[in-house]
């Protein structure tokens, strides 16, 4: 079955919409009836994704035009992963999707380089159903082969679970209060620091966008650290109000994205410090997160980065491996590890 879907924002995810061209979506069944029925079997079903790598957008090719945006491509894995549970595992729509954990390798640098010709970007997912109760899945396992201009040079892969809306909504609860109890008044996020500076109060100094391979401020997720003990670096980070990837719904929850950039930006920023890593040849090359909670978009979130000594490759480059950790108060909502390698 091959149809032309437009990506829309997903429930668990308030305010990812970034991806606004349809994808062309085509699905190749394993079973006579997949060629028959809108609905698959619940048994392991293959897609394929094309779409063509934006060269006009905002936040996908802001920056110094160095390589593709990796979060294009996590996006637009997730957007049509969501849109293949509803339409064709019957997933009910008022089940929450949530991640349990998501990964991303660059396997060949050289197709993500840009260039000044249009680059063409196919995904060859493979979803598994996991947790299967009267033809329904609970869970999704998730794997994607990455090709760009017909180039196999990257992969991800995914574990989604689906809610019942009473569990969705028992879990929010708790970890909002759990939050509430810990946070610690002297952390705010940036939004809580742009009121302050509305209200008369000294602005405080803000990244560059430069400094973490990015050309607009609004396309900022970090701040700029709040202690940094022993190399450790502590950073706000906040869901940019009115932002087309990063905007939180009222009330909602931290977008899956900002996981992402949040720890692209904040281990540039300590490799940069700590390596002398150059932001603007540095690219996101492998990217491990778990996550644990939910969150709140109205809390404060810290990212705690770690580095290890730099690593060269067998061509020399240097490459610098972190470990991060977002939390909300004492509660941790998502650990990750994450490599950059210096491309020049």
């Amino acid at each position: 079955m091959d149809i032309t879907f437009i990506p829309q924002p997903a429930a668990s995810a308030p305010g990812s919409k970034g991806i606004t061209a349809p994808l062309h979506l085509l699905h190749r069944p394993v079973t006579p009836e997949g060629f028959l029925l809108d609905a698959t079997p619940p048994v392991e079903q293959h897609f394929a994704l094309s779409a063509e790598l934006p060269r006009e957008h905002e936040t996908f090719n802001d920056g110094p035009g160095t390589f593709h945006d990796l979060l294009f491509v996590a996006e637009t894995m997730r957007q049509a992963t969501h849109f293949v549970a509803h339409q064709y595992f019957r997933v009910p729509t008022e089940r929450p999707a949530v991640f349990v954990s998501s990964g991303l390798d660059i396997l060949d640098l050289a197709p993500w380089r840009r260039t000044d010709r249009p680059s063409h970007m196919a995904l060859d997912i493979t979803l598994a159903p996991v947790d299967v109760v009267n033809g329904v899945p609970r869970g999704l396992d998730c794997r994607a082969d990455v090709a760009i201009d017909g180039v196999t040079c990257g992969s991800a892969s995914a574990r989604l679970q689906f809610l019942m809306p009473k569990v969705y909504r028992s879990h929010c609860a708790a970890g909002r209060e759990e939050s509430l109890r810990s946070t610690a008044p002297a952390v705010r996020p940036l939004a809580a620091m742009t009121a302050m500076t509305a209200a008369g109060q000294e602005e405080p100094p803000a990244v560059r966008p430069e400094s973490v391979g990015r050309d607009n401020p609004r396309n900022v997720v970090v701040g700029p650290a709040l202690w940094a003990p022993y190399g450790e670096f502590v950073l706000p980070v906040a869901c940019a109000p009115g932002h087309e990837v990063f905007e939180a719904a009222p009330g909602g929850h931290v977008p899956g994205p900002v996981f992402l950039e949040a720890s692209r930006q904040a281990s540039l920023l300590a490799a940069a410090e700590l390596h002398g890593l150059r932001p603007a040849h540095a690219m996101l090359t492998r990217w491990r997160a778990a996550f644990r909670g939910f969150g709140d978009a109205d809390l404060p979130l810290t990212c705690t980065v770690v580095t290890e000594d730099p690593v060269r490759d067998e061509t020399g480059r240097p490459s610098v491996h972190t470990r991060l950790a977002f939390s909300q108060g004492s509660r941790v909502l998502c650990t990750a590890t994450a490599v950059l390698l210096q491309d020049c």
